[in-house]
């Protein structure tokens, strides 16, 4: 394989991988905000899917080298309510 191709592919690697990472963040900032507005109500939440997507984006990290994001934790989410 030439040169060009590999560095085409890599490329074509990268720009999937950007796509996959810039959709499970939108993704990751919707639940968020449903976990937001549910605990402002003092219903129950689960931060699962919101950490599951997190590992994800994080292991697209690793390969690619993109912001890296923290697991949500409950303290986190009062923390911001009452911030606000």
């Amino acid at each position: 394989m030439s040169v060009h191709m590999q560095i085409k592919e890599q490329m074509n690697n990268f720009i999937a991988a950007e796509k996959e990472y810039k959709q499970l963040d939108m993704r990751r900032e919707q639940k968020i905000e449903e976990v937001i507005n549910a605990a402002k109500l003092n219903k129950d939440f689960s931060l699962e899917e919101i950490n599951f997507i997190t590992e994800q984006l994080n292991n697209l990290c690793k390969s690619y080298n993109f912001p890296i994001r923290k697991k949500v934790t409950k303290e986190m989410v009062f923390e911001f309510i009452h911030r606000k």
